[in-house]
């Protein structure tokens, strides 16, 4: 499943797509607790501008070992300035993220 930030950011990404509708997903939420239970993969691919945002969902995931995976969205304002192609390549070039990475990688941002 892949999460995004618009309803265009979702129609891009594909049938399996969700738009938050914003850039928060919380654990009270149906989303998530559904992505718990049926312990689906996330793509998240939420634009530039939100890395904090982003940080905040992938230690969310990363907390109930959920599969979790980083689109670069990066020289786009968003996922639906992308062509289909450009989305497609982008989520198979993913990167994976385990949790000490995650937590490195938030180390040296805070450096």
């Amino acid at each position: 499943m892949v999460i995004t930030e618009g309803i265009f950011d979702a129609i891009r990404a594909g049938p399996n797509a969700i738009p938050l509708l914003g850039s928060t997903l919380r654990e009270s939420s149906k989303l998530f607790q559904k992505i718990i239970k049926h312990d689906t993969p996330i793509y998240v691919a939420l634009d530039p501008d939100a890395p904090k945002k982003e940080d905040r969902i992938m230690s969310l995931m990363l907390k109930y070992g959920v599969e979790a995976y980083k689109i670069d969205t990066s020289g786009y304002e968003d996922v639906a300035e992308m062509t289909k192609a450009q989305f497609i390549e982008r989520k198979e070039n993913a990167t994976f993220i385990a949790h000490g990475d995650y937590l490195l990688r938030k180390a040296l941002i805070n450096i």
